[in-house]
């Protein structure tokens, strides 16, 4: 079938020059199996690939961080997008403006980038089975305004990923059998991600596979930089044995003031290890008010969620960015650390 549209897509012109780094071992397997490869959206080393900041979600669903039930309501709808995710399979490609070393050695420090434009992209997903989608990576959330659906989210990324330019071919494949459940624990608690003790069904595989013309899709091969000798005789050997009219070349970035990997990769631990500047602290208080209504829902749950609600709001402490609570969850957790005492105190077991 061919291409989907979806709202809000974005595109760039149908000759835009796209690159699709990949290491050598997935160039070999490009190259063997003529196959495009597309990843499940959840097994991405981002972990919030497909899901909107929680931040986003709590203002365009209106739910207050320190309701207990709005939390369940928040939990509920992140769970929910992070079992919907799973449906979606990815292919990155980087729409060109030029080299650099930092995507190199994230995304192919010892293969090639595989060039191509964006409509021959659109071409080879067409007729493809199940839905496939293409377009632009939007970065932030200002474009979606108060949308909230699965469909955006996995179009859109954090702002600090910006400058990976990314153009995203994703394929829609249902598992028809997914029950939508499997974020809720066994006191029938939703949580914001699947949990272990409820697995996906074993044949949702990690990855889809999809059959192309390669001599239609792709337009030239380049080598990285810091490919070894034996790699780019390699890479050579499979340009020619696919029949493509010209050789594989070597990446503009090659040369003698190029550094070496290793002294990148040094110079980028040197550059990441900087202690970043803590986040202003969110200092507004909650107010008396909130804190009675808050302590007398918690007097009327048991010990146990009690004590599950404690451990929430510590780890939202400790998780916060810069290490640096805010101030009303500091407070909140405070009271409910109060009952937790006085019901010990009373002989009450609170774990």
């Amino acid at each position: 079938m061919p291409v989907v549209p979806y709202t809000n897509r974005l595109e760039p012109a149908d000759d835009a020059v796209i690159w699709r780094y990949m290491d050598l071992r997935k160039f070999r397997d490009l190259m063997a199996s003529e196959e495009l490869y597309f990843r499940r959206a959840d097994l991405f080393t981002d972990k919030s690939e497909g899901l909107p900041p929680e931040e986003y979600a709590r203002r365009v669903l209106n739910l207050n961080p320190y309701d207990i039930r709005d939390r369940r309501d928040l939990n509920h709808h992140l769970g929910s997008l992070a079992q919907h995710r799973e449906s979606y399979y990815i292919s990155c490609w980087y729409l060109f403006r030029q080299e650099t070393l930092d995507m190199w050695e994230q995304y192919g420090h010892d293969g090639v980038a595989v060039c191509s434009r964006y409509e021959l992209l659109k071409e080879a997903l067409d007729g493809f089975l199940g839905e496939a989608h293409l377009g632009l990576v939007q970065y932030g959330t200002s474009h979606i305004q108060r949308a909230f659906n699965a469909l955006e989210f996995i179009t859109t990324k954090q702002t600090k990923y910006a400058s990976e330019c990314e153009v995203r071919a994703f394929l829609t494949v249902y598992d028809p059998l997914a029950s939508g459940n499997r974020h809720f624990d066994l006191n029938s608690d939703p949580h914001a991600a699947p949990l272990d003790l409820n697995p996906r069904h074993s044949w949702v595989p990690d990855c889809k596979r999809r059959r192309i013309n390669l001599r239609s899709l792709i337009t030239d091969v380049v080598i990285s930089p810091w490919a070894e000798p034996d790699a780019v005789e390699e890479i050579d050997l499979w340009v020619k044995s696919k029949g493509f009219p010209a050789s594989a070349r070597s990446s503009e970035l090659t040369g003698s003031t190029t550094p070496t990997l290793a002294e990148f990769r040094q110079f980028r631990h040197i550059a990441g290890t900087r202690v970043p500047e803590p986040e202003i602290t969110d200092e507004t208080q909650a107010s008396n008010e909130e804190l009675e209504r808050f302590q007398e829902v918690l007097s009327t749950l048991p010990a146990s969620r009690v004590r599950y609600l404690y451990r929430q709001r510590w780890e939202a402490c400790r998780l916060n960015p810069g290490g640096i609570p805010r101030l009303a969850d500091v407070q909140f957790l405070e009271r409910t650390l109060r009952i937790l005492d006085a019901w010990k105190r009373q002989g009450i077991d609170v774990g």
